[in-house]
């Protein structure tokens, strides 16, 4: 009876990536609990399992016992039943958060589950995580079973399982997507230095290099625009504009704003502010579609940017 009992617990717990070691001591304080639902006035009790026959022996205030599960009454079964559950659903719970929470700042993949509403589910194996509908590409639609590539950047514990929390909008997205094509980041040659997106539609990444002999720009587009036509196609069509970074910000704001060309930057660095002089036929070009251009230049940046003609009325861009 207790091999029996033992070994579909066993079961239970490979199912849910428990060490045996650690399964035989949620059993002995499952045991120890239905022992002394029916001994109350045991204080000192142990409980040793032999992991090999099964054997469970009791050691109460100092008299040892030979014990078999069968020999427990029916309210003391169901405690010892209950605590044994809770302990393998408890410990299930924390190699969830231990597995995932280091892995906060990754990219990982599951398979799309199930829907509610906006928000999506993935199957991650023995964990579901979250990519809500704010997190989502707009304009992206997903099929049951879709293997789908996202950035975790977050795990919350819970009164039940970790909430383990993805995105495909983030502007670290991007990033990591980026480190995959490109080797160079990896091996510290070439650095990411910042990011600004507008999910599903356009991203700039501004990038620098450890040495004048490496050009950053080329690197991370790749031969023919290879690498990052990759990291376009994960994210199913948004454009990415990949820039010198600068720690001129005037230099980063005509870089941003290429292929336009800029006659002028005035700046306030004490309110943060950019005022930008271009030629009147390119006014638009460094405005962008719905003012596109100019508001990823300001994210990149951390400047209001307000974008001019020459002599012409000034247009806010911010």
């Amino acid at each position: 009876m207790n091999v029996e009992f033992l070994e579909a617990l066993e079961e239970i717990a490979k199912e849910e990536g428990i060490e045996r070691d650690e399964l035989y001591a949620i059993v002995a304080k499952g045991i120890e609990v239905a022992y002394r639902t029916e001994h109350e006035g045991v204080k000192e009790l142990q409980v040793e399992i032999d992991k090999s026959s099964g054997d469970i022996k009791i050691i109460a205030d100092g008299k040892e016992v030979e014990l078999n599960i069968s020999d427990f009454g029916r309210i003391a079964a169901r405690r010892a039943e209950e605590t044994i559950r809770q302990e393998i659903l408890r410990r299930r719970r924390e190699i969830i958060y231990e597995r995932y929470a280091p892995k906060v700042g990754e990219l990982i993949s599951g398979a799309v589950h199930r829907f509610e509403g906006g928000k999506v589910w993935l199957n991650l194996g023995r964990a579901e995580a979250l990519l809500a509908e704010e997190e989502r590409i707009p304009g992206e639609r997903y099929r049951p079973g879709e293997q789908l590539r996202v950035y975790l950047y977050r795990v919350e514990k819970t009164q039940g399982d970790p909430r383990i929390l993805v995105s495909r909008a983030h502007p670290k997205f991007v990033e990591r997507l980026l480190e995959l094509e490109v080797p160079e980041i990896g091996q510290g040659l070439v650095k990411i230095e910042a990011v600004a997106r507008e999910p599903g539609v356009r991203a700039k990444v501004a990038v620098s290099s450890i040495s004048p002999e490496i050009d950053p720009v080329g690197t991370c587009v790749g031969p023919n625009g290879a690498r990052v036509r990759a990291v376009v196609r994960e994210l199913n069509g948004e454009k990415i504009d990949v820039i010198r970074w600068s720690p001129d910000v005037r230099e980063l704001i005509k870089a941003c704003l290429e292929p336009a060309q800029v006659l002028d930057i005035e700046i306030n660095e004490q309110e943060r502010k950019a005022r930008v002089t271009v030629r009147e036929e390119e006014l638009s070009l460094a405005i962008g579609k719905n003012g596109q251009n100019a508001r990823l230049t300001a994210k990149l940046t951390g400047y209001d940017i307000e974008v001019t003609a020459a002599e012409l009325k000034a247009r806010d861009a911010r």
